[in-house]
């Protein structure tokens, strides 16, 4: 038996192939626009995340852009096994969202420190949230898919 997660897509037809080359640019653009401003703003000193969370809050900006054009433009690279993906980083995100809420609202931890930056906790959240939406617009578009062939079958 294949191991059908793990492999890529190559059945596409060259619409889809620019659409995935122009997810791919939108991906490098948004991180070295990222990666420019966090190194100005450092450069300024001025520190928007505690430590390591900076770059992961990076990473997962460009992550959470490029599936989610994946999504709405049904580009899948990796083809049905992308609905476990899917569904597992929003679950993981559903966690690590709710944890966030959970020690800032008992105040075990701050949402932000002293300087305004981003806590632990509070960069926790956001990656917790850009984890769901991935999974909010992956339904959103299977929504709006079985909606329209519903009304097309109906005319």
């Amino acid at each position: 038996m294949k191991n059908k997660l793990f492999r890529c897509r190559n059945d596409l037809d060259e619409r889809q192939l620019l659409q995935r080359g122009d997810v791919f640019q939108h991906g490098i653009i948004l991180f070295f626009v990222l990666l420019l401003a966090n190194a100005f703003l450092k450069e300024g000193g001025i520190v928007w995340a505690e430590g390591m969370w900076e770059n992961l809050l990076i990473i997962w900006s460009v992550i959470t852009l490029c599936m989610c054009e994946y999504a709405v433009k049904e580009i899948y690279p990796m083809g049905g096994g992308m609905t476990v993906i899917y569904v597992l980083e929003g679950a993981c995100g559903a966690f690590l969202f709710i944890m966030g809420v959970v020690e800032v609202s008992m105040g075990w931890e701050p949402l932000a420190l002293e300087g305004g930056a981003l806590s632990r906790t509070g960069a926790q959240i956001v990656q917790g949230f850009l984890m769901v939406l991935l999974l909010l617009v992956f339904c959103g578009k299977k929504v709006y898919n079985h909606r329209k062939e519903t009304q097309d079958n109906e005319t």
